[in-house]
Formats: structure tokens, sequence, C-alpha cells
């Protein structure tokens, strides 16, 4: 049969409840980097995706995307983002109406 034991002293009782009190707290929220701070495609490209679209390339500019993320150490998905989306908007401005 176990026998139960008695706690050790009050002091444990003491940082046991300091301890349970400590992890109902919310933790510290994390500073949010100041949107100013990223370039607006950055902004727009964090929004919901709703749509996908088909980007059609030969078997030679295919090798060259791969080439060229496996470089980058990024997907495809980012290093056209990256390139694509700025260009973009530096030729014809935001397109948000």
């Amino acid at each position: 049969m176990v026998k139960p034991r008695a706690r050790q002293s009050p002091a444990t009782d003491r940082q046991i409840e300091e301890f349970a009190n400590r992890a109902e707290q919310k933790p510290a929220a994390l500073p949010l980097p100041v949107k100013s701070d990223l370039p607006a495609w950055k902004l727009r490209n964090k929004e919901k995706k709703t749509t996908g679209l088909n980007f059609r390339a030969s078997d030679s500019q295919m090798a060259l995307l791969r080439a060229a993320a496996e470089h980058e150490e990024i997907s495809q998905q980012k290093l056209l983002e990256r390139i694509v989306w700025p260009i973009l908007e530096e030729r014809y401005g935001s397109g948000a109406s």
C-alpha cells in the first residue's frame, strides 16, 4: 500500500503556488514589426491567398528557375514573389483600389 507523504515545509507550498500563478499569466507579447518597415508588396503577400495562377515556362526556363531557387536556398514560389511583385508595384503601383 502506498503511503502518501506530507508536504515538506510551508516554503515548498508557497513555491508551488508562485509557480502556478506564473504559469497562469499570459506571456508577454512579442513586439510586432512596424508595418512601415516592410515593403508594401511584402505586406500584401501576407494577405490570405484567394486564387492561383499558372505561370507557363519552357523546359529551359524551369531549369533556370530551379537552379536559381536552389542557389538562393528558397522555394521557387518565394523566388518569383520576390522578383515579380516588387517590379509590378514599381511600374504600376499597388493595384489596390
